[in-house]
């Protein structure tokens, strides 16, 4: 056998053996089938023996066995026979096995060793491999190791090539251990090469111990897809070719193949690309052809686990990733896919998954990818030691003195050393000190000027690199402007487009040749589209791309500043979802902010042409300065948004902005966030600059140790707070150090951490150097009571200490009694808190007034959720009573015993509690509430125990805290504590020596009747008892029976509250002796007995037992059920029941029989004064103390039938002194009324019956209606059938006024017309009052109706309202009725009356009927006056035929639509008005035709007085043309022309006539307009000329200075005048008039003494007019109106104004509303308004009044019985009950308003008991008050008294809208609404 077999044959077997366990796995998932095949190649002995194995493994292992020691051809062919039949075989193993099994062999199977061997034959023609795989498809199968081998070399070489090419330049060998990452995992990842272990549940939270990894680490974990960020200048892309480059190494075996992608080369493919493509043409083409590229790229499809890809600078990649469920399509390596989705296929596992991949971007893009990676790791940077190492190798070539000198200062420097924490800065501060020192900084001694900026930096780097440039000349950027100008351009333009890679074409040849020459760009290789290769550009770093093109933005006049704005963006590298993805800069806007410093204005000055460069560039600096300002006052910034503002700020080197930003923040909240130096060194910046204290609370915020060296350069930290498991005792040693050097810090907070004893004890060490501290935290560490001991020993050497908190720890008890032990030696501590060790507090007193404090407030104590056992107790006991002025203990939440709460009785003594002891929540028995009940008496201090052991448990002690003795009264509460009549022995035993008990509380136990009588027993002991509540103690009615005999005989029990017969609520309350003893009168008792079915038993032995109650009594049965039995038993005790005040019966249910029992009361008891009953509503009798001599009965919202009516009605026959009965809302119908009215003659009813409410119909209304004749006393029935029903029969006993009778929406047929007729004839001789309302009448009802009317000879009114009448039935009505003897009014009312209708109707009543006096037109109404007329005898100079003529008086025609040519028909009639006096056609549009007409007619109008024509036209001057007419007029003496438009000429003719009105008396031009100020000034002259008149209205009338002078003058002649109407006169050109003018008008009147009415509101009048009007009010004695509302009246001048008011006797009217007046003027009031006994109105509203003014005016109001109107709205206080009460004795009052005073319910209250005193009062204005449901109730209760009241007003109050729907429904006159 030749060597090459016997080494083929070795290797099967060896290959075999070392595969067999990982083959074993597999075959174990084959199909039976397979196996099948696989065991018939082993002979039939072996398959035997296998088949006995039990285990299927087992039998899979024997297999494999018999292979492994076969012969080696056998071997191979089972090896070959395996790979063709497994499935999911690993392709590694596959091609292992293939290559050691070789070609498919044609030779037959061996014959096993029991059967003789056949020879083998060569050309035999198939195998047995042959008959299951053909020789095609094993070929195809097997893989081409070679070519996979030949392409990873290639990778190597090209990698290391790389590797090369990126160290050019690099000064520090990159050291991958030394390259840490912060990890923050996505999902569980361990290392792969050690065993599973789970990590603890605070390793998996948010903030917990970081893991810090190196790089090299990342390729070694199982997490598949890992996402590393870092900074622009962290060194990404070099440590990802560093992996390469050890991957080349073999340093990451598991790996065959490593992908090195960047994004910057794949931005400049825009086609999609297969797998392949992105493989073979943008990262390394297979050197083997297609045949290599199909085997690597099925080798990378079958192993992804052994393929890593990288992909560097995700931050620059133009398509961001998208997160799809699944691909489109299957996957095919070889179809082309968008590149966003064949990365986004990798990061989600849809393509290769198992493959490692790693995607390195900044910090901005995490939130694209972080839902798609397994772990999250942040690239740490250089530290102290590393940036020195870094500097001395770059200074090592520059010779010593400078590498020195450079290291020195750049050490020394805190703001450059922060900077070179990042690499790449780190590089970049190098190249400036060695382009500052070699630029002569060297040769001086003196540390040279140092950047201070990162902006300074580049503009130092920029300069370095255009040195290098020949030729230069200083300064040099002016030297080469249009270079850097160019180059800026071109940065700027990348920025924008998201690009740092430009291509050779896009860079001009000769901008090429000076980046070239100064180094400013770097040629990088790159690969087209179509894979051919070609160079492009990038600046040296992305940061200077950045920085030139911020250049750009600052001196570029290309840049707006619109511009400018949009692109200045507070971009931060921290992100979230919701940020923007279309800023592609980092940086950008630093450099901008740091551009704008001041000590950049002289670079940028040279990049800026033009005369105007400098304003240019302070301009643009400028506005960057204002836009960061509104940052920094901007409140809504996150925590990374103010690191980056405060980068930004540091960059302006602007303390200014500092200050703003600190003032609009106090504290820096920093949320997990990475955070380096560079970010704390800005921090420090801004907070030194501002010079004002804040905070640092630094949460879950990942920071370097050399983070906190940073610390102490922020000068003004009043607080600092670290919260988070990253910050252990290693971060605690180093605060240690830091902490002294705050020497303002005043709170310091390490909580939620790793803090042990050790760590604590470095801090504590620490923290004695920081005398200004208040506040102490350290919550949620891992203390134990050595560190809490540690951190207890320096609180004495804090003096301004506030707090201290230490929950959340491993800490004992025994932490507690050290923190008491402190409390007894430190003055300061004001509380010690613990609950359950989670949460304990220490807290002090101020350090101002420790002693002060500690008087006033006490120490406390709160050991919360802490079982003490008795041992426990004492010790604390022990600690206690060594700690002076101790207020409240707290000991909530423990299982107390009884023999620990006996240690804490025993010790009660020693420990001076001041307050109280707390034990909520806490376990105790029976035993061991009897012991602390003892407290009570045991312990003089205790006021008060009380105990509830329901669900919360409450049980607290409280103490007197020096309340001198004879003071002190004790309460006892013991509920729910499961007390049956066995404990109150114990108890009552407690209670005997405890007399100052005033409240006791045992509700909610078991008390039941025995107990409850063991209570009562104990009662005389309990002399200063006041209240006793034995709530829920399963009392039956027997105990009840107890307690009223008990309320009886007990002289100080007042009131016993008994609900549902005592199980539920029990109250009993007492009188103090001392009350009693200093009244000397019996107090009024009270039983309430609720909720209650009281059997008639019962009912009869509780009355018996009230009897003997010597007591006033009030008895209360409410909402609670009586039969008809208990009610008689109550009636026949009621009258023994002397001294019974109340029967309170609301919402009782019983029977109607039973409510009819209760009536029968006003019979059987002669003390009832009242009997109200409803079944679902108030309900009550109310008695007097003797015999009541009138009585009122209301018996309403039952349903009564006939027969209870009848029952009704007997019993009320022999009630003879019944006052009122209201019967409303019973549905009685027609015949429950009938059945009433038929008896109604029985009755001795005094004032009235109200049946509302009772579904009457018209007969039923015919009924009520019938009882004016059938019952003598009755004087008027009202009667309504509309919505609201209305039924009212008023009586008169002492007086004949006639009868009234009121029908409204009756809407009568004919039938019941006719009857309507016959009643109304048989009471002809008394009906005085008919009012028909809305009623629908028929024409032959309303004949008959028509024909009894004339025989009503007694009738006086009749007003007839909206009953569909024509014109025909009132001009029959009108022509029927006659005078008589007495005078008639008649009214009617139609919405037809109107316009032309209106005058015709005029026209025709005037000729039907020569009665009339008086006819009147308003609106739709119209309104007669019938007088008897007696013709007067004809003289010879009489003109008219006097037989013809009418006695008509006064024509009126107001507000009726009519038009001037409508007043033709009148033209007759008025000829025949000889006596006609008062004409008026106000309001209506009569015009031109209209005014003609009248001058027609004036001249036959020869008794004409009164003419009124107030206008509504703005268009006419229709005054000029009635002028002529009225000198035709002489016997004129009022004329009424108010709002017309008046010409001057017509004003000048207007006077001329009036003048030559010998008989003129009145003139009113209100409202008047149209004149200038030259036609006002004649017009006043003219009525200066008319020195008869009395009456002079100008009301808003425009006159200037001039003309109210000259109306003064003339004012001052009219001897006559009486009223005087200037209110709100205005100006037309100059104004408010002046002081002088007013005065001089005022003065006037001097000498008027018979002046009787004077307007002068909205004068604008202040105290000096005041004043000269107080002059003339003593002559005017009989003035009867004065108005004097909206002007500027003080206290003062009101309070004189008043005093001279007491000589106007005969005043009717007063209006002061909207002046200033307060107390004084109020004051006045009082003792001036009683005198002025004619007063019917006063109007004070609008004025400061106030509560005190409010009394006296009440006071006042008391004695003013003529008052008709009282408005005081709004006069600055809410409490009117006293204005309220005085109402009842202003029994006239028709309108009262109290808006707007922000009343309450208890104004409602006294209102609802006065009104109904208020018998005439129409209306009741609320509005605008604090009115509730409950006062609203109360007011509509008592309108059931007011009939007359009309409204109520009660909008914008405090009642909600289902309030104000259900009373309005319950009482339709209560008025919710805005009008």
């Amino acid at each position: 056998m030749a060597m090459e077999d016997v080494q083929t044959e070795e290797d099967v077997q060896t290959v075999l053996t070392q595969e067999t366990h990982e083959l074993a796995d597999i075959l174990s998932y084959q199909d039976d089938g397979h196996l099948t095949m696989l065991y018939e190649m082993m002979d039939i002995s072996a398959r035997e023996r296998l088949v006995q194995l039990a285990s299927h493994r087992e039998r899979i292992l024997g297999l494999l066995n018999y292979f492994r020691t076969a012969d080696p051809a056998i071997c191979r062919q089972f090896l070959q026979m395996v790979c063709m039949l497994c499935e999911n075989m690993p392709m590694l193993l596959e091609s292992r096995l293939m290559s050691v099994a070789g070609s498919v062999t044609i030779h037959p199977w061996p014959t096993p060793a029991s059967e003789p061997p056949e020879e083998v034959v060569e050309n035999n023609s198939h195998t047995l491999v042959d008959e299951y795989m053909p020789s095609q498809e094993c070929c195809l199968k097997r893989p081409r190791l070679d070519h996979i081998e030949s392409y990873k070399a290639a990778v190597r070489r090209c990698l290391l090539q790389r590797w090369k090419r990126v160290m050019q330049g690099v000064v520090k060998e990159v050291c991958l251990e030394e390259a840490w990452v912060s990890l923050r995992h996505k999902t569980l990842v361990r290392p792969r090469d050690r065993a599973d272990r789970g990590l603890s549940p605070p390793e998996l939270q948010e903030g917990a111990v970081e893991d810090r990894v190196t790089v090299d680490s990342l390729l070694g974990s199982e997490a598949r897809v890992t996402l590393l960020l870092g900074q622009a200048g962290s060194g990404k892309t070099l440590l990802m070719h560093c992996l390469g480059q050890r991957w080349a190494q073999d340093a990451f075996p598991s790996f065959h193949l490593l992908v090195l992608l960047e994004f910057r080369q794949l931005n400049l493919v825009a086609r999609p690309l297969s797998l392949k493509e992105l493989l073979f043409l943008f990262f390394l083409p297979p050197e083997g052809g297609e045949e290599e590229g199909a085997a690597v790229l099925d080798f990378i499809l079958h192993n992804p686990e052994k393929i890593c890809w990288i992909f560097d600078g995700y931050d620059e990649f133009h398509t961001k990733i998208t997160h799809s469920g699944s691909l489109s399509s299957p996957f095919d390596p070889r179809c082309p896919l968008p590149m966003s989705e064949l990365i986004s296929g990798l990061c989600s596992r849809r393509i290769l998954p198992g493959c490692t991949l790693l995607i390195t971007c900044r910090p901005r893009d995490v939130t694209d990818l972080e839902s798609s990676v397994d772990c999250i790791g942040e690239l740490l940077g250089f530290n102290r030691r590393i940036v020195k190492e870094y500097a001395e190798q770059y200074f090592q070539d520059k010779g010593l003195d400078l590498k020195e000198k450079a290291v020195s200062h750049l050490l020394a420097n805190h703001h450059l050393l922060t900077m070179c924490y990042l690499p790449a800065l780190c590089h970049i501060c190098c190249v400036c000190l060695d382009h500052i020192f070699s630029s002569g900084g060297s040769q001086s001694q003196a540390l040279p000027q140092l950047p201070t900026t990162l902006t300074q930096v580049y503009l130092q780097i920029l300069c370095a690199f255009l040195s290098r440039c020949p030729g230069t000349v200083t300064p040099l950027m002016q030297s080469h402007r249009a270079e850097v100008t160019q180059l800026s351009c071109m940065a700027m333009r990348g920025l924008e487009d998201s690009r740092i890679v430009f291509l050779s074409e896009e860079v001009p040849p000769d901008l090429l040749d000076f980046v070239t020459k100064t180094g400013l760009l770097s040629q990088v290789d790159l690969t087209h589209e179509d894979g051919s290769k070609g160079q492009g550009y990038t600046f040296m770093h992305l940061t200077m791309q950045e920085f030139m093109g911020a250049l750009h933005i600052m001196t570029s006049e290309d840049i707006t500043e619109a511009q400018l704005r949009k692109k200045f963006n507070l971009k931060t590298r921290w992100t979230t979802k919701s940020d923007p993805k279309t800023v592609f800069t980092d940086s950008l806007h630093l450099y901008v902010c740091g551009l704008a410093a001041p000590a950049c204005f002289p670079y940028l000055l040279q990049l800026v042409e033009g005369a105007g460069a400098v304003g240019w560039v302070k301009k643009r600096q400028a506005l960057v300065l204002k836009l960061l300002r509104s940052l920094a006052v901007s409140t809504n910034l996150t925590g990374p948004k103010v690191v980056e503002l405060c980068h930004c700020i540091q960059e302006t080197q602007d303390a200014h902005l500092a200050r703003e930003v600190v003032g609009s923040r106090p504290c820096f909240e920093l949320r997990n966030i990475t955070l380096n130096p560079v970010d704390l060194d800005s921090l420090a910046f801004v907070v030194s600059s501002a010079g004002v204290g804040m905070g640092l609370d630094f949460g879950a915020c990942s920071m370097e140790l050399e983070c906190l060296d940073i610390l102490p350069r922020c000068q003004h930290i009043d607080y600092l707070i670290f919260r988070s498991r990253k910050y252990d005792d290693r971060f605690a040693d180093k605060l240690s150090c830091i902490l002294p050097r705050l020497p303002t810090l005043k709170r310091f907070e390490f909580i939620c951490g790793n803090l042990t004893d050790v760590g604590a004890a470095k801090l504590a060490r620490a923290l004695e150097s920081c005398p200004q501290i208040t506040e102490l935290n350290f919550s949620d560490n891992s203390l134990t009571d050595r560190g809490v001991r540690e951190i207890a020993d320096i609180i004495p050497k804090l003096p301004s200490l506030a707090s201290v908190s230490l929950g959340k720890n491993g800490c004992s008890l025994e932490s507690i009694y050290t923190l008491l032990e402190k409390m007894t030696s430190c003055p300061s501590i004001q509380e010690v808190y613990a609950d359950e060790m989670k949460d304990i507090n220490v807290l002090f007193f101020p350090s101002s007034d420790i002693q002060g404090s500690k008087k006033e407030v006490g120490l406390t104590v709160s050991l919360l959720n802490c079982s003490l056992n008795t041992d426990q107790m004492t010790r604390l006991c022990q600690l206690l009573s060594r700690c002076p002025g101790l207020s409240v203990l707290d000991l909530s939440g423990g299982h107390m015993k009884a023999d620990t709460l006996k240690a804490l009785t025993d010790s009660l003594q020693k420990l001076y509690i001041s307050k109280q002891i707390v034990l909520n929540n806490s376990h105790i028995s029976v035993d061991g509430l009897m012991i602390l009940t003892s407290f009570l008496s045991v312990c003089p201090d205790v006021v008060q125990v009380d105990i509830r052991l329901q669900d919360p448990v409450r049980v607290s002690m409280l103490f007197s805290s020096g309340i001198e003795k004879y003071k002190i009264s004790k309460r006892l509460c013991l509920i729910g504590c499961a007390l049956r009549p066995p404990h109150l022995d114990r108890l009552c035993g407690n209670l005997r020596d405890c007399s100052a008990l005033t409240m006791l509380d045992i509700s909610n136990n078991a008390l039941e009747n025995k107990g409850l009588k063991k209570l009562l027993d104990l009662l005389p002991q309990l002399s200063n008892i006041q209240e006793i509540n034995v709530s829920e103690n399963a009392v039956s009615m027997e105990g009840v029976m107890l307690l009223a005999g008990t309320l009886c005989s007990h002289r100080n029990m007042s009131e016993v509250n008994v609900s549902h017969g005592g199980n539920k609520k029990l109250f009993l309350k007492f009188h103090s002796s001392k009350r009693i003893q200093s009244t000397g009168l019996e107090q009024c008792k009270k039983l309430s007995v609720t909720h209650s079915g009281i059997q008639p038993t019962d009912m009869n032995k509780l009355c018996r037992r009230l009897v003997q109650c010597p007591s006033p009594l009030e008895l209360d049965f409410s909402h609670g059920s009586l039969k008809d039995e208990a009610i008689e038993n109550l009636l026949k005790i009621l009258p023994k029941m002397t001294s019974l005040q109340l029967l309170n019966m609301s919402h009782v249910q019983m029977s109607t029989d039973g409510a009819l029992l209760l009536v029968r009361s006003l019979i059987d008891c002669q003390r009832v004064r009242a009997v109200e009953l409803r079944p679902q509503g108030e309900a009550f009798i109310k008695f007097v103390n003797m015999k009541a001599e009138q009585a009122t009965c209301r018996l309403t919202q039952y349903t009564l039938s006939s027969g209870d009516v009848e029952k009704l009605s007997g019993i009320l026959e022999k009630c003879p002194r019944l006052s009122d009965l209201d019967l409303s809302s019973n549905l009685l119908r027609d015949e429950g009324v009938k059945s009433f009215v038929d008896s109604l003659p029985r009755l001795r009813i005094a004032s009235s019956v109200n049946l509302d409410d009772n579904r009457l119909t018209q007969m039923g209304a015919l009924y009520l209606l019938n009882t004016v004749t059938t019952c003598e006393k009755v004087v008027e029935v009202e009667v309504s059938l509309g919505t609201e029903e209305r039924s009212l029969i008023r009586f008169e006993q002492d007086s004949d006024c006639g009868k009234t009778l009121s029908l409204r929406e009756c809407h009568f047929g004919d039938d019941h017309l006719q009857r309507l007729a016959e009643i109304l004839k048989s009471c002809a001789a008394q009906l005085v009052k008919l009012r028909l309302s809305c009623n629908t009448m028929q024409r032959e009802g309303l004949l008959a109706l028509q024909n009894s009317l004339t025989t009503l000879s007694s009738l006086h009114t009749l007003d007839i309202r909206n009953n569909g009448l024509n014109v025909q039935v009132i001009e029959g009505l009108v022509k029927q009725l006659r005078c008589g003897h007495v005078q008639r009014y008649i009214s009617i009312e139609e919405t037809w009356i109107t316009a032309e209708a209106a005058v015709n109707l005029v026209s025709c009543c005037l000729n039907l009927n020569p009665n009339i006096h008086t006819i009147r037109v308003n609106q739709t109404i119209v309104q007669i006056t019938l007088e008897k007329f007696t013709n007067h005898t004809p003289t010879s100079g009489d003109s008219v035929d006097m037989a013809s003529s009418l006695s008509t008086v006064t024509i009126s025609l107001v507000d009726c639509a009519v038009q001037g040519n409508h007043l033709v028909s009148l033209q007759t009639v008025l000829q025949r008005c000889t006596l006609l006096q008062d004409l008026d056609l106000s309001h209506n549009s009569v015009g031109r035709v209209g005014a003609e007409f009248l001058c027609s007619v004036l001249p036959s109008l020869v008794s004409l007085r009164k003419l009124s024509l107030e206008s509504k036209e703005t268009s006419e001057d229709l005054v000029l043309l009635l002028a002529e007419g009225l000198l035709q007029a002489k016997s004129i003496e009022s004329l009424n022309f108010s709002g017309h438009v008046i010409s001057d000429r017509g004003a000048v003719v207007l006077t001329r006539t009036l003048q030559n009105l010998p008989n003129i008396r009145t003139i009113n031009l209100s409202q008047c307009s149209g004149w200038t100020a030259a036609g006002a000034l004649d017009l006043v002259r003219g009525l200066g000329q008319c020195l008869s008149l009395e009456g002079i209205s100008l009301d808003f009338a425009q006159l200037d200075e001039e003309s109210t002078v000259s109306l003064a003058q003339g004012l001052h002649a009219m001897t006559s005048l009486k009223r005087l109407n200037l209110n709100k006169k205005v100006t037309m050109v100059t104004g408010s008039p002046g002081e002088g003018a007013t005065l001089v008008l005022l003065a006037s009147l001097e000498g008027l003494r018979g002046m009787e009415e004077i307007e002068l509101e909205g004068m604008r009048m202040s105290d000096k007019g005041v004043e000269e009007l107080i002059k003339h009010l003593p002559t005017w004695t009989g003035l009867r109106k004065i108005s004097l509302s909206e002007n500027c009246i003080g206290d003062q001048a009101g309070e004189r104004l008043v005093q001279a008011l007491a000589n106007c006797t005969e005043l009717e009217v007063l209006h002061l509303s909207r002046n200033k007046l307060s107390l004084a003027c109020a004051a006045k009031m009082g003792q001036v308004l009683p005198t002025l006994t004619h007063l019917r109105v006063l109007d004070l509203s609008e004025n400061p009044i106030g509560r005190e003014g409010s009394v006296s005016i009440s006071n006042a109001l008391i004695f003013m019985k003529h008052l008709t109107k009282i408005h005081l709205t709004s006069i600055g206080t809410s409490d009117l009950t006293g204005l309220a009460a005085s109402l009842a004795s202003c029994v006239c009052a028709e309108d009262v308003s109290f808006a707007w005073n922000d009343c309450g319910d208890d104004v409602a209250v006294k209102l609802s008991e006065v009104l109904p005193q208020c018998q005439k009062l129409r209306r009741l204005d609320l509005e605008s008050n604090s009115i509730s449901a409950t006062g609203a109730e109360a007011l509509a209760r008592s309108l059931q008294s007011c009939p007359s009241l009309e409204v109520i007003r009660l909008w914008r109050n405090s009642i909600s809208t289902s309030d104000a729907q259900r009373l309005r429904q319950r009482e339709k006159r209560l008025n919710f609404f805005s009008t």
